[in-house]
């Protein structure tokens, strides 16, 4: 009962990304339809790479026992400067998707700002009086320039990964299907930890806004020419960098746990994952 629950929290959050996937689709189609095609290509091209350089072996090794060795060879360098084809491809694609990235992550970024600006325009004065509303206000300022783009990214990766694990599990499934389902329980504890502490993340970062726009504040009344007479006429500079430098330790402290708690449990997931994998290879190889 508890699994459920928790399976239809995960789907009900990943469909929240799609509100931002499709702001990305609204600033740039254009962009977002190459992207996608781009990805797809990465996602096939290493494994038609490693398939014809398992091809690649299997023609050497039987070089060596048949007679005619030089039609052997002929097949061999057939299938090598085949390969050599395929790799140029995989560069270009390679070079195309981060000219691609770059363009449509400045389209998102400029689409995002100005819907930004566009609302708060919108929105009416009494908005700019409640601190709940700055707090939204300053997690929209900080993270939609980026953020959907990123999502975007995480999404792409994902696909393109996925498209290579379908090929290889499919390639392992041929040689031995204990293999596959092994490697798919050596990965589960990695993906654990990476959604386990994307939620503790976010929640850190919600409840952290008010102080870190405390700490925003600090720093420009510091920084700025509109504040300099009254911070020096009642003596409040001091004051003002000991509140920052707190606010800012705390951060840090926090931040700095958060990062190492996620470093040792990626860490023990991935070290129960080569250990499996090595286990799983030593037994098969017996």
């Amino acid at each position: 009962m508890r699994l459920g629950s928790r399976i239809k929290t995960q789907l009900t959050q990943a469909l929240h990304l799609l509100p931002a996937l499709k702001l990305v689709w609204q600033s740039s189609p254009k962009w977002t339809a190459v992207r996608a095609i781009t990805l797809i290509f990465q996602g096939v091209l290493p494994l038609v790479s490693l398939f014809l350089l398992k091809l690649i072996i299997d023609q050497i090794a039987q070089s060596i026992t048949v007679l005619n060795r030089n039609a052997a060879f002929d097949r061999a360098l057939f299938l090598l400067l085949l390969l050599g084809g395929v790799m140029l491809v995989t560069s270009a694609f390679t070079t195309l998707s981060e000219v691609v990235s770059t363009a449509q992550t400045q389209r998102v970024t400029d689409y995002m700002q100005e819907l930004l600006h566009s609302k708060s325009i919108a929105a009416d004065l009494e908005y700019y009086e409640n601190a709940q509303y700055y707090d939204t206000l300053q997690r929209a300022q900080q993270e939609a320039p980026f953020r959907p783009n990123q999502i975007l990214t995480r999404v792409a990766q994902i696909l393109q990964n996925g498209i290579s694990l379908v090929g290889i599990l499919g390639l392992l499934l041929s040689l031995y299907w204990g293999l596959a389902g092994v490697l798919l329980v050596a990965a589960m504890p990695a993906l654990w930890v990476r959604l386990r502490f994307s939620k503790v993340l976010y929640q850190w970062q919600r409840k952290r806004t008010a102080l870190n726009r405390q700490a925003m504040y600090l720093g420009v009344m510091l920084v700025h020419d509109q504040y300099a007479k009254e911070v020096r006429l009642f003596n409040l500079g001091q004051l003002f960098r000991e509140r920052f430098r707190n606010i800012r330790a705390q951060i840090y402290q926090e931040t700095l746990h958060i990062t190492i708690r996620k470093a040792i449990a990626s860490l023990c997931a991935e070290s129960f994952a080569k250990v499996l994998t090595i286990g799983i290879f030593y037994l098969y190889c017996l």
